[in-house]
């Protein structure tokens, strides 16, 4: 599996991660972010503001870091299912 985490500083005061995952909660100015990727979890800190939301992902800073977090898309089957 290809690894696209990456991690970086950003203007000596602030990390930029861009990951591949879900948001395990919904994302909410003031409240911490839950990120569910590669069978782990992260807690942010409170999130101070969402810069972009897409289809394809979000970007979000918080206190600490600012993240760029690309969502996993999963094909979904459908079918009749009978008795």
């Amino acid at each position: 599996m290809k690894n696209n985490n990456k991690i970086c500083k950003l203007n000596d005061t602030k990390k930029q991660i861009a990951l591949t995952g879900t948001l395990a909660l919904p994302l909410r100015v003031g409240e911490r972010a839950l990120i569910s990727y590669q069978n782990q979890s992260i807690i942010t800190s409170s999130v101070k503001q969402i810069l972009e939301v897409s289809d394809h992902g979000v970007i979000f800073e918080t206190r600490n870091t600012l993240y760029d977090l690309r969502f996993i898309w999963m094909p979904i089957e459908t079918g009749v299912l009978c008795a």
